[in-house]
């Protein structure tokens, strides 16, 4: 087994850890930091010149968006539910932008928005 191999085989077992044993609220707390995680690497592969790792990047970044965006309860969830869905959609469109562009700008702006959200998600404790 290469060396990749063996990483990325850890990586998807390390994951499916995290996932199967989080509560709700840390799944929540665990796509915020993927999302991140892949609008930060998106950057660098616009920076590189990486077309295939941006490309791979941004897919799971906007796949992440339309989970967090599926999941809200606009008749429990109120103003913060429509404030949520808002800056989702902000986002999904900087990452569309971004990625069209090939502006790695806008994906920090996303990435921006979306840290802002996950410290104050990170702050709340069921």
């Amino acid at each position: 087994m290469t060396a990749q191999r063996a990483r990325q085989s850890y990586a998807t077992v390390d994951s499916s850890t995290r996932t199967e044993q989080a509560s709700p609220h840390r799944l929540i707390e665990l796509l915020y930091d993927e999302l991140l995680s892949c609008l930060r690497q998106a950057g660098i592969a616009i920076a590189n010149g990486d077309l295939e790792m941006k490309s791979g990047r941004l897919s799971k970044a906007l796949s992440i968006v339309h989970g967090l965006e599926s999941g809200l309860d606009f008749t429990r969830g109120g103003e913060v539910a429509r404030t949520l869905g808002d800056v989702y959609a902000s986002v999904r469109r900087k990452v569309i932008a971004a990625g069209s562009d090939m502006d790695p700008a806008g994906l920090a702006e996303a990435a921006d928005a979306i840290e802002g959200i996950a410290d104050a998600w990170k702050q709340i404790r069921p």
